[in-house]
C-alpha cells in the first residue's frame, strides 16, 4: 500500500484516545488508527450508497424488467440440454 503524507486537524480528544491505544499497543501508531478510522467509515458509507441506489432501482420498473428479462434468460440456458458437449 502506498502512503502519502497530507496534513490534517483532529480533535483534542481523537488524538489523546489515539494516543492511548497506541500507548497500549492496540493499534501500531497514531497513522495506523486514522487510516482504520477511515477504512471503516468508507466502507459503511459505500453500504449506505450501495443500499439507496437498490432503493431506488426497485422504483425504477424499467431497471426491474430488464433484471427480471436477464433472469429469465439465465433460467432458459440452464434448463438447456447441453449432453451433446
Amino acid at each position: 500500500m502506498q502512503y502519502i503524507k497530507t496534513t490534517i486537524n483532529l480533535k483534542s480528544e481523537y488524538k489523546q484516545q489515539l494516543n492511548e491505544l497506541v500507548d497500549r499497543k492496540i493499534i501500531a501508531s497514531t497513522t495506523d488508527g486514522i487510516n482504520q478510522g477511515i477504512e471503516l467509515l468508507l466502507k459503511e458509507k459505500k453500504k449506505q450508497q450501495y443500499i439507496n441506489e437498490m432503493e431506488k432501482a426497485a422504483l425504477d420498473k424499467s431497471f426491474i424488467e430488464r433484471t427480471m428479462n436477464s433472469q429469465n434468460e439465465f433460467d432458459a440456458i440452464e434448463m438447456e440440454n447441453f449432453e451433446e458437449w
